[in-house]
């Protein structure tokens, strides 16, 4: 059996990570919910820097909140800090979109996103279009091999 911890993302949040890592815990997952707590992908980012050992997972970020492509970089950017230590856990977004004054997003756009993010993640280019029905065409900066999430 696995146990985590699981955190709001504060400028502090860091120093339960450590802790949580030196009493053996297996993770720590980070709510995502914009303009409740401090951004996600910024607390996560202090902790992975504060720790070796410990998963750092996020619970859950909703794509439409931040557009896949830069949901995907931020992945790709944490797990550079943390290779192999990172989880992203993704929603529809009921309570997160909620706060934003928005309704949550229909699973066939979850699995869009989904889909994009892996595929910008292994190094693909994709053909990715936002929720308002833009389309653009992406490619990876990093390039094939990706970042091995």
């Amino acid at each position: 059996m696995k146990y985590s911890v699981v955190l709001t993302p504060t400028a502090d949040s860091h120093e339960i990570a450590v802790r949580a890592e030196k009493l053996g815990f297996d993770g720590v997952w980070f709510f995502d919910s914009p303009l409740l707590y401090t951004d996600i992908f910024v607390a996560m980012a202090v902790a992975a820097s504060r720790t070796s050992r410990i998963r750092l997972g996020t619970g859950v970020v909703v794509p439409a909140n931040r557009i896949a492509p830069v949901t995907a970089n931020a992945i790709a950017s944490l797990n550079a800090l943390a290779p192999g230590r990172i989880t992203l856990g993704l929603g529809t977004g009921f309570s997160g979109r909620n706060t934003l004054g928005r309704k949550p997003i229909r699973l066939a756009h979850l699995k869009h996103d989904i889909d994009v993010m892996r595929s910008l993640l292994d190094g693909d280019h994709v053909e990715w279009s936002d929720h308002e029905g833009s389309a653009r065409s992406v490619l990876p900066q990093r390039g094939r091999g990706g970042t091995g999430l």
